[in-house]
């Protein structure tokens, strides 16, 4: 599962660009679904669960996304408009592309690899391996 640091420059520019589009900032946050616990909060919750924890990790990995297609469906701006839909109702219907427009370019030099244009977003992935006491 996504771990603590998932894909927080994507995370931090839909916040922004909601803001900046005159959602209030706690109700920003709020909208957000993602939950991506860190590797102590998880191991800690096993244990407290009755469980034997044997592995408990957080691996950064960089993943490429497909390239923008003609219809916006790929891409940084269909990553966004897909994952972030969530938080995306929380903007007047009337705002939603210039949100997702300001998040792709805010991002575009950041998540751009320049020699040779493709586009890698901060995957984070937690992983744990866990026995149930007995």
């Amino acid at each position: 599962m996504g771990g603590k640091g998932n894909i927080a420059e994507i995370h931090a520019a839909i916040i922004s660009a909601m803001t900046a589009h005159g959602i209030p900032l706690q109700p920003a946050r709020d909208s957000c679904p993602w939950f991506f616990p860190s590797d102590v909060w998880m191991r800690q919750s096993l244990e407290e669960a009755g469980f034997e924890v044997r592995k408990c990790e957080l691996e950064y990995r960089p993943t490429k996304l497909n390239p923008d297609s003609a219809d916006g469906s790929g891409g940084l701006e269909g990553w966004v408009r897909l994952m972030g839909a969530q938080m995306l109702e929380t903007v007047d219907a009337a705002k939603v592309d210039s949100v997702v427009r300001q998040v792709v370019e805010t991002l575009g030099t950041i998540i751009t690899r320049e020699e040779d244009g493709s586009q890698w977003i901060g995957y984070v992935r937690l992983r744990a391996v866990a026995v149930k006491k007995t």
